[in-house]
């Protein structure tokens, strides 16, 4: 992460152009995976604010920040969901290949944070920090690591509309560590992420 804020901070020297756009997409593969009596479900969208910094023949480093939201509940079906948000901010370095139309391929690494849990409340800690959450008076989720990091990779294309720069592309994301839960938690985060993408960049 300091190595792309030094390299935003010091790049006039080496780069060609900052790009700014915003990039949005609809997950594959859910945040969150329920089982038994706990129900997840995923909002169809991702959505964030992107920077880029070009470097030489086709090489550039990025930089996202990414929305995601999911919807807890217990069944039977009760009268409150809960709702999870989530940011995450991938980092990577992107190389593309010939013209018109480009295809490219992205590396690095993402960070995320879960910021916000609506709906639920905090019912119980454990020794380790780990925080266990309840809807309406029924154990839901266990939020064991607020953030952590993962590994990205990607590809796709980009071609021009109008003024526009668009990016369409498919992005896989392995996290080190799950938010919530463990593997065999009734609620639990997936450590692969899968995604469509689309950047528009001015």
């Amino acid at each position: 992460m300091l190595v792309l804020a030094l390299l935003l901070v010091s790049s006039p020297l080496m780069a060609q152009a900052v790009s700014l756009g915003l990039r949005a997409g609809v997950p594959i593969t859910p945040m969150l995976t329920a089982d038994g009596r706990q129900q997840a479900s995923a909002t169809r969208y991702t959505i964030g604010p992107l920077i880029e910094v070009h470097l030489w023949h086709g090489a550039g480093f990025g930089a996202d920040f990414l929305l995601h939201h999911a919807g807890l509940a217990i069944s039977p079906a009760g009268s409150r969901r809960a709702g999870v948000w989530r940011w995450e901010m991938p980092m990577t370095f992107i190389y593309r290949f010939g013209a018109p139309a480009r295809p490219f391929v992205r590396t690095g690494v993402s960070l995320n944070r879960v910021f916000g849990i609506s709906g639920a409340t905090e019912c119980a800690r454990g020794p380790f920090g780990e925080q266990f959450y309840c809807l309406e008076g029924s154990s839901l989720a266990e939020l064991r690591h607020r953030g952590t990091s993962g590994f990205v990779v990607g590809g796709g294309v980009r071609f021009k509309f109008k003024r526009l720069w668009l990016e369409p592309e498919v992005r896989l994301t392995r996290w080190v560590d799950r938010n919530f839960g463990v593997r065999d938690s009734a609620v639990r985060s997936n450590l692969n992420q899968i995604g469509l993408l689309a950047g528009v960049v001015f």
